[in-house]
């Protein structure tokens, strides 16, 4: 029984100490050490760290696109949120068809379905999605509290916006720190995604925690036409 225990305590160091290896070098942006990580230990994909992000999740949040789709090469199997993650429509599309309450199951590290894809910029599998009647309006079970219109925006993706919009997303749902997508939308300075959420409803002087407006914001990043627009539909400061 010893023998056991020691053997497990061994197993689950060496697989934090990886886990570790790879979070460090994600943080370095040491893309080659990723890939040599990747190559020698392909085990590393599966491994969780101490928010049940598997490796192969904290490589697509990684921003590195040459580590992630060799990630997605030497994956054997994926999770339905991996799938959303890595694009693979035909996995989700199967998925789906054998379990559709799967729709609206979070992944374990708290994000939707929908808010999955559309932060992952994968426009078929959202659309996938909705077609089965995913809620737009699923905030994450984690702290950062965005839905899919929030993501949609940090892609600037207006036509999923807009789609979203159509199917009943609501346009003033805050994120972490009292971010509204108009706010983040003013921050990228994206004029079409402003003015499409302001005519679908979205209030024009939310405050963020720290007070912030859209048109503050805008104004601070040097955003002249949406500060003009914002300022022309009575926006304040």
């Amino acid at each position: 029984m010893k023998w056991i225990i020691l053997f497990l305590a061994t197993h689950i160091n060496q697989q934090t100490h990886m886990i570790d290896t790879l979070k460090n070098k994600i943080k370095e942006q040491d893309t080659e050490a990723i890939l040599v990580l990747l190559k020698e230990h392909p085990e590393i994909l599966e491994m969780t760290d101490e928010n049940n992000s598997t490796g192969f999740i904290l490589l697509a949040y990684s921003g590195s696109s040459e580590a992630f789709e060799e990630a997605v090469k030497a994956k054997e199997k994926f999770t339905f949120h991996e799938a959303i993650v890595a694009g693979q429509y035909s996995i989700v599309e199967k998925q789906l068809a054998a379990e559709p309450d799967l729709v609206g199951e979070y992944s374990e590290d708290g994000f939707a379905p929908l808010s999955l894809a559309a932060f992952f910029d994968e426009m078929d599998i959202a659309k996938l999605l909705l077609e089965y009647d995913a809620d737009p309006n699923l905030s994450a079970k984690n702290p950062s509290k965005v839905n899919a219109l929030h993501s949609a925006v940090a892609k600037q993706n207006k036509e999923l916006c807009e789609l979203l919009i159509e199917k009943g997303v609501d346009v003033n749902a805050v994120q972490m720190q009292g971010v509204t997508a108009l706010h983040s939308a003013a921050h990228r300075n994206n004029l079409p995604i402003v003015e499409l959420l302001i005519e679908k409803g979205a209030e024009l002087s939310p405050k963020m925690d720290n007070g912030d407006t859209p048109l503050a914001i805008a104004q601070r990043e040097g955003s002249d036409e949406v500060s003009t627009y914002l300022k022309s539909k009575g926006a304040a400061e």
